[in-house]
């Protein structure tokens, strides 16, 4: 019952009519956040992680591409108010090393731990990506077996992953997440960022709810609705 009620509670996204069709960021889910360049997706991750903190609990960040700035991860939590000694900030400089972090948080995650973030999950996948199918192989294998251990993390522990995502251009096609059937076959929610023309940013549900698009704007604070 205690497992059950931990999947239940859920941490706010930041943006209401978001949450009111996604329920927020659910425990037991993964949540899969991509689109391109400064489209806002560590924005929302960071902002995620202030609530998370706020309620009470630990953050995990696990930065895969090492590109995280310190200085505006400080800036959205101090606005938000959280406590930065609650992040724990973990960079990750290879795949293999992706791994064995993922391994430790499946062999054990602390009870205090609410929120789970991979920021830029699919990079370290790509570099090691040699672009030959028969030694890519084993590559793509590992990537999916690291995405099935982060969905047992999730259940296990009865909290929400986000894992950020970059895109690649497809021939034909436009830009696609990279290893978009593995990661969005795991994933229960998926939402693709855009950018626009204008510097406003879309925010589209793709899976895990009605079709839903909301218009927000990237803050110190994070990112801010705009509009209905």
């Amino acid at each position: 019952m205690d497992g059950y009620l931990r999947r239940m509670v859920c941490i706010p996204t930041g943006l209401p009519r978001l949450d009111a069709i996604i329920g927020g960021y659910v425990g037991g889910m993964l949540h899969f956040i991509y689109g391109e360049e400064k489209s806002g997706k560590t924005s929302l991750a960071l902002l995620a992680a202030a609530n998370a903190i706020k309620l009470g609990g630990k953050v995990v960040w696990v930065d895969c591409g090492q590109r995280m700035h310190v200085e505006r991860l400080l800036q959205v939590l101090f606005t938000n108010r959280a406590d930065t000694s609650k992040l724990i900030l973990t960079p990750v400089k290879d795949f293999d090393e992706q791994e064995i972090t993922i391994i430790s948080l499946l062999e054990g995650t602390s009870p205090s731990t609410k929120l789970i973030v991979l920021d830029d999950y699919t990079y370290l996948h790509r570099i090691a990506m040699k672009g030959e199918v028969r030694e890519d192989a084993p590559i793509f294998k590992r990537l999916a077996f690291q995405t099935a251990s982060l969905k047992e993390v999730a259940l296990t522990n009865g909290i929400p992953i986000i894992m950020v995502g970059q895109v690649h251009e497809v021939p034909g096609l436009g830009t696609k997440p990279v290893a978009s059937r593995i990661v969005g076959y795991w994933s229960d929610v998926i939402l693709r960022l855009e950018n626009t023309s204008t510097g406003i940013r879309v925010l589209k549900v793709e899976k895990g709810g009605p079709t839903f698009e909301q218009r927000f704007r990237i803050t110190d604070a994070g990112v801010e609705a705009l509009g209905l």
